[in-house]
């Protein structure tokens, strides 16, 4: 879905995505769950690194991004060796400039093998001010991750639960990229549109 942002136009991809220009910009990606949950003995399905990894690569195809913006929480927690050594290999393959806005699951480290550019706290392009956790930047549409906010849609005969952006005047959040996140279900409040990620398009649920 594409969207006007004061002079700026972005698309709110349905893969939990926002685009502007040639920029892909994701929150809470959380490589490397799979990890930090086996080995406390919590069950998590085997593949969620490699369902990442594929749907990056795939965004940075479809849309001839130069760039990807992760808006915090890349890494989950303590990485094994295996999944440094696919990331690795995933990101020799990946030309686009790659930066982290550093999120609060990133004091963990990010290796350095990976080329990540990281800043701290804020980064500022153009008009947009880039955030992990939503806080408003002074002369800046501020976009941020943290919340992993989703909406439910009730049908005929059952309830739907889809991840969401939220966009209000001055601040926009991202739905969680990684599918093995969950989230607050977020019910409509004035001041902001919620748009759900179904599957193949972004349906937009407030006026």
């Amino acid at each position: 879905m594409r969207l006007r942002v004061g002079e700026e136009s972005v698309v709110l991809h349905p893969d939990r995505a926002l685009v502007w220009r040639e920029t892909v910009v994701v929150a809470d990606v959380h490589l490397g769950k799979g990890d930090s949950f086996r080995a406390r003995g919590l069950p998590l399905p085997a593949g969620e690194l490699e369902d990442d990894l594929v749907r990056l690569g795939a965004l940075l195809a479809a849309t001839g991004a130069r760039r990807l913006v992760v808006i915090g929480d890349l890494v989950h927690g303590t990485l094994a060796p295996a999944t440094v050594a696919r990331v690795t290999q995933w990101r020799e393959a990946t030309r686009a400039e790659w930066l982290l806005v550093r999120g609060n699951h990133d004091r963990h480290g990010v290796p350095a093998d990976w080329g990540v550019d990281i800043v701290d706290e804020v980064l500022v392009d153009g008009p947009f001010a880039f955030v992990h956790e939503p806080a408003a930047v002074a002369g800046s549409f501020t976009w941020s991750g943290h919340l992993h906010p989703t909406v439910a849609i009730r049908g005929t005969a059952d309830r739907l639960r889809f991840p969401a952006f939220l966009v209000g005047a001055s601040l926009g959040v991202l739905p969680a990229f990684t599918r093995f996140s969950g989230g607050p279900v977020i019910r409509g409040e004035a001041g902001w549109r919620r748009f759900a990620c179904a599957p193949g398009e972004v349906l937009a649920l407030d006026d």
